[in-house]
């Protein structure tokens, strides 16, 4: 018989902050094709760097060679990316230019090195043409553009060794036929098609929110009880001072026994005071587990009505290196929805940069009131910050906790994600965090500007971040290769580059 590549006993996995996330996990990984689903936060790239064998840990056992290519690149990493590539076609030949066709790729580097896309397909190229035993892929649709992920499923259909893949794009996993669930609760396998399993995840979902109203409802029930339990018996201690009319033998007898009833009482309320401890702290981990659904409407503000356009942009020509990326574009944003969309490397975040006032364009002008204006960039890199999303919320605003939980439910983001410092959450799960902060500034912006935000986001995450930007009346101009998600929040003008 032949060996696992991968063997895992009774491993433990936490965080990089030391949060548990798995307890005593097994596994085993032949050639096989495997796709790791689950919400953002719940430990998926933390548990792929646990499989690929990177920290000696006796309890994983790898047999043959194996390639991570994580989610977060390191971006000092893209500077010098062309030049491995190129040290890779030296050692690969032919396949390696055929690969870069494939791909959309440039043949020859870049001056000014790679974008983010252009990195992603670089490492991407590397570790399948590398040939490993066993790959692991960490969000690999991320970045990229059509030539990209088109790229990437033919090269997984074809994969023959072992595969790992952690994503939520609905069609790369449509390629899998196995999947394992990770969550809060544990990890577990579920064979079949996509649609199947989803349809499967969101049953239990239901489920679990039916559990969660019966055990709500037995709580109150609970509650209710021991109100009228601790009621009835103040009644009755007052009523037995009004009789207490023997003041010799009878009342020592009485004491006696009035003593011994308050103790079995307490007993008793102690009891009823554990059950009901036991029967909150139930629902409280189902309630974790939920999607609380409440209108976004009420909690995402109207844009102030500002005079005069916030970013307009005249004439301007953008350059990098030798390239051209943008020609003498005009462009002016108040309340506008404008998307920014072309292949990797086409210049969609040099553009946003520029209308922030962050570059110089070549040619042109670009005036910004960058008082007006919220951006967060991909992967909201730049709030990664040691505070919560809570203290954020908490130390900007005179609101009571309540009415910041409120939002925080609106928007569906997880409570538990938001008493963690936003460093430690997913690039996903902190652009939404960082898109509640900016929402919930004041005085209001009147433009948000956002670079591939829907980048690592899960089904849930895309959907809660789609209705709020669609609830939002004020400008967006954003950057992205989702189609889907562009014309699901409505955009009104279209600027196409790379074409």
């Amino acid at each position: 018989m032949t060996q696992p590549l991968l063997e895992v006993r009774s491993l433990d996995v936490n965080t990089p902050e030391g949060r548990p996330l798995l307890r005593g996990l097994n596994l085993s990984l032949g050639a096989e094709r495997v796709a790791v689903v689950g919400r953002n936060g719940v430990g998926k790239s933390t548990l792929l760097t646990a499989l690929a064998g990177e920290v000696v840990d006796p309890r994983v056992t790898v047999r043959g060679t194996v390639r991570r290519v994580p989610q977060l690149l390191d971006p000092r990493a893209a500077a010098d990316a062309w030049s491995r590539a190129h040290d890779l076609a030296d050692a690969v030949g032919p396949a390696w230019w055929r690969e870069a066709a494939a791909l959309g790729l440039p043949t020859r580097p870049l001056v000014d090195g790679a974008s983010r896309g252009e990195h992603r397909k670089l490492e991407l190229m590397a570790a399948f043409l590398a040939g490993p035993d066993l790959l692991l892929l960490d969000e690999p649709t991320e970045d990229l553009d059509a030539a990209g992920l088109a790229w990437l499923l033919q090269r997984v259909r074809a994969w023959r060794g072992g595969l790992v893949v952690v994503s939520h794009h609905r069609e790369l996993l449509a390629a899998f036929e196995h999947f394992f669930v990770v969550a809060e609760s544990g990890c577990r396998y579920l064979p079949g098609r996509y649609d199947d399993v989803r349809a499967r995840l969101d049953a239990e979902h239901a489920a679990r929110e039916e559990r969660y109203a019966r055990r709500l409802g037995g709580l109150d029930d609970d509650e209710h009880h021991d109100h009228t339990v601790r009621r009835r018996r103040q009644r009755k201690r007052a009523v037995g001072r009004l009789h207490e009319l023997d003041r010799s033998q009878s009342r020592m007898r009485l004491n006696s026994r009035r003593g011994a009833a308050q103790v079995s009482q307490g007993r008793q309320a102690e009891v009823r005071d554990a059950r009901i401890e036991a029967r909150r702290s139930e629902v409280r981990s189902i309630r974790r587990a939920l999607t609380v659904q409440l209108p976004l409407d009420v909690v995402v503000p109207a844009p102030t009505v500002g005079a005069g356009d916030v970013i307009v942009m005249q004439g301007v020509t953008l350059e990098a290196g030798s390239r051209v990326l943008v020609r003498g574009l005009d462009l002016c944003v108040r309340h506008e929805r404008v998307a920014v969309v072309g292949p990797n490397g086409a210049g969609k975040t040099t553009l946003l940069t520029a209308a922030l006032g962050a570059r110089a364009p070549s040619c042109g002008q670009v005036r910004v009131d960058a008082a007006r204006v919220g951006a967060i960039g991909q992967g909201a890199a730049e709030w990664r910050v040691d505070a919560s999303l809570l203290t954020l919320l908490e130390a900007g605003s005179d609101a009571p906790l309540d009415a910041i939980v409120q939002v925080l439910a609106a928007h569906r983001f997880p409570l538990a994600l938001a008493e963690r410092p936003l460093r430690s959450l997913s690039p996903g799960e902190r652009i939404r965090a960082a898109l509640i902060c900016v929402l919930r500034r004041r005085p209001v912006v009147d433009v948000l500007v956002l670079d591939e935000p829907t980048a690592g986001l899960d089904l849930v995450g895309e959907a809660a971040l789609t209705a709020a930007l669609k609830a939002w009346k004020g400008g967006l101009l954003v950057a992205s290769h989702d189609l889907e998600f562009l014309r699901g929040v409505g955009v009104d003008r279209w600027v196409t580059l790379g074409a």
